[in-house]
Order: C-alpha cells, then structure tokens, then sequence
C-alpha cells in the first residue's frame, strides 16, 4: 500500500531525536520512502491521504518479552510470589494448555497490543505454531520462541529447530516472523541442556530468549548448586556467546553488567510484573551507563496484568528515579529509545523503530487533542508520561493499515472477544 501521512508531528527517533512540528511521511509499500517538513507538495495520486491533524506519528513499540496467550490467565493466581505463583498456579495450569488454547489467547493479546501501540511482540509460549497463524492473519511482527523447561529439554529443543524450519519455509514474509530458542531459565535447566541449546543455537544462527536473573530464589538456587550467579553460569554454558535477550536481569553484579556489555546481551526490563511479583528492581541506568542494549517487555498478563507498552514506559522511568532517588533517570526520550529502537536491535530487525527514509513503516499515530495530552511543551513526555494506551487510533504495520481511526480493517474484533470470554467461561 502506499500512504501520506501529512499536517503531522513526527517523533522520529532518529540518531539527532528530530521532532517535527508540522511534516508529511510519504510510505511505499512496506518502507518509508520520505519524511519531510511543512506540507507535502508531490504526486498523491494513487496514495491513500490520511490526515494527521492533532494527531502525533511515532515509530511502533516493540515487546520484547511476553508469554501473549497467558490473557487467558489473566488475573489467575494473584497475590503470590513468583516460585508459588508458577509452581501452585501457573504450571498446573498450562499443562492442560492445547493448541485451541493458544490460538485463542493470542488473538486476544495481539488484539491488546495492537490497540496500544504495540507493533512487535517477542513471545516465549507453547504451540508457536498457533501464534505463527495469527500474527500473519493480524498483520504484526513477531519473534516466536519455544519454550525449553526441564526434563523434557531434548524433545523440546527438537521443536524449536523445527519451528524455525517451518517458519522459513512457510512464513509469508521473512522479515515479519523470526523465531529464538527460548530456555526458560538457568534454574530450570541442566546444564548439559543449556550447553546443547548454545551449540544448536550458534549452529542454526538462532537467537536466544531466556529468563535470567528474574528473583533471589534464582541466585540463591545457582549459587548454591554451581558457586557462579547466572550471569556467570550462563557464560559458562556457551549461552552467551549467541545473540541473546535476557529477560528481567534483576539482581545483577557489577561483573554480570560488565559480561552482559561484552556479550552484547539486550536486557529485556520487565519493570510491571518485576514490581507486583516483588522481585526486585533492574539496576537499567547502570546497565545504558555501562552500554548494555536494555530493550522494555510487558512480560505476561498474568504477572502484569495487561500488554500496554505505554503504561510499561512511563513505570519503567518513574521505577529508575525512585531506585535511584535522581529524578535525571530515564526521561521521555530514553523511554522511547527503549521501547522503539533499541527493542528492533534486540530482536534483529534491520531498519526498524525509526521514522526514516528507508525504514520499515511500522508507525502508531496518537490523538493529541485530548486533555491529557494538552499543552504539548515535551512530546516525548507526553507520550511517556501522560499518555495511556488509549490516544492510538491508527497502526500501520509494515506499510499495511491494521487499525484505523480506532477500528480495526482486517480483525473482527468483536467476534474475537465474544469468543474469549466463552472460551474462558469453562476454563479455570
């Protein structure tokens, strides 16, 4: 499709952060051919005109770790720390999981993260196959990730090599899904499984999506087994020789920052779910001081309670001020740099999470003409700080409309949310 956006403000995100006042974006099939000021003055003839009035264009948000069929536990097993919450709750529970399960519970999530600006999601989940099916159907990029826990590991691991064949194969667009190997984490894992994960991984050029760090259970746990945190055991497994998003990385030393810079880890912060599971605070500033890649992620609706990347921005920023009592931690613009480009260099899309010639079109556009976000000093702040989720009115995922003026083109939303709450009348 091609498309003009004009009479619009920009964030751009670009290398100098250029906020325009007043410009146009020209869009040619599924990449941005022109970004400009003032009114646009060339051809329209077959475009699509959507008028930006009131309106801001920033590039798409991009989740990078969730678990996006966990809607349908959503609110399930509250109020219990982590270890009770996954072994009394969450793990019985998805055992029972199948594949209707999961197709089920991701229409709902992408539905949610697209009406909040989300426009990449990277998910760690069972049945990829399933989220694969949906992602296309919807129209949004995502990164797939098999999960790898316990005994089970060699089985799985086979899986995962699996999905990726099949996604290479029969993906409509290479450049919309990607898939990782995703171990679950270092305490649920051997270490002869961890070492064979790095080795396929490195094989078959796949990235690796794992939880590290996430408790001082955790820490406490590998300590005592192998005298390393599991920053170090995970050096030692080869884990981190491949490109790696780690999620959490809560309780972190000063060595495991230095490893993660050198490795060229991207953390993936989880500040929601880290603050209502009590597991602590990610040392982030630290970490962007030290030249860590720190992305941001919602994690699952069951430790959150929902999938809206605003709503992660702005705790993500006000969570790093408190730590750090310095009210200079994390502004707006680090925010978006977070949750835009820095989640794409994580998840390995090229020209993505900007608004430049040449660059994915992959755009939210926000209604600026509500109270909230009046008077519009900082729009960076704005969009961070005052914003909810709900200001999006429009998506554009790979040149392709998604959403527009609040509705959605392609997805029967209705249809998909009467079938959710069916489906999870009979569930618990």
């Amino acid at each position: 499709m091609n498309i003009i956006i004009k009479d619009v403000s920009i964030v751009t995100m670009n290398e100098n952060n250029d906020i325009i006042k007043n410009g146009y974006i020209v869009i040619n099939q599924e990449k941005i051919k022109e970004v400009g000021y003032g009114e646009y003055n060339g051809d329209c003839k077959d475009y699509k005109i959507i008028n930006g009035k009131n309106s801001c264009v920033m590039p798409g948000l991009v989740n990078c770790h969730t678990h996006a069929a966990m809607t349908l536990l959503r609110g399930y097993g509250e109020g219990l720390p982590l270890m009770k919450w996954l072994n009394e709750k969450i793990w019985p529970m998805e055992a029972k999981f199948r594949e209707e399960h999961i197709r089920v519970g991701a229409k709902l999530a992408i539905i949610e993260m697209i009406r909040t600006g989300t426009t990449t999601f990277n998910d760690m989940y069972f049945f990829q196959k399933e989220v694969l099916e949906v992602a296309q159907e919807f129209n949004i990029r995502a990164v797939l990730g098999t999960p790898i826990i316990g005994d089970a590991w060699e089985e799985q691991l086979k899986s995962a090599v699996q999905l990726n064949d099949f996604v290479k194969e029969y993906s409509k667009n290479e450049d919309m899904i990607k898939t990782m190997i995703a171990p679950h984490a270092p305490y649920t894992l051997s270490k002869e499984a961890l070492i064979r994960v790095a080795e396929i991984a490195k094989q078959q050029y796949i990235g690796v999506h794992i939880h590290i760090s996430e408790t001082q259970d955790e820490v406490d746990m590998i300590k005592s087994k192998y005298d390393l945190t599991p920053t170090e055991f995970l050096l030692s497994t080869g884990i981190l020789d491949n490109k790696v998003v780690g999620a959490h990385c809560v309780h972190m030393t000063d060595n495991d920052i230095d490893i993660l810079r050198d490795k060229e880890v991207s953390v993936a912060y989880n500040p929601q779910s880290n603050m209502k599971l009590a597991s602590g605070v990610a040392r982030i500033a630290e970490m962007l001081d030290n030249g860590v890649n720190v992305c941001l992620g919602t994690d699952g609706t069951s430790s959150n309670n929902n999938l809206n990347m605003f709503e992660e921005m702005e705790t993500g920023a006000l969570l790093q001020k408190l730590w750090y009592k310095d009210t200079t931690k994390l502004n707006g613009s680090d925010m978006l740099n977070i949750g835009t480009i820095n989640g794409a260099k994580a998840l390995g899309f090229q020209k993505l999470g900007r608004i430049e010639e040449g660059y994915k079109a992959d755009l939210v556009m926000i209604d600026m003409n509500r109270p909230n976000m009046i008077p519009r000093y900082d729009i960076d702040s704005n969009i961070v700080f005052a914003a909810s989720g709900n200001e999006v009115h429009t998506v554009i995922i790979n040149g392709e409309i998604v959403l527009y003026n609040g509705e959605f083109l392609n997805i029967d939303e209705e249809k998909v949310l009467y079938e959710s709450n069916k489906f999870c009348e009979n569930l618990i």
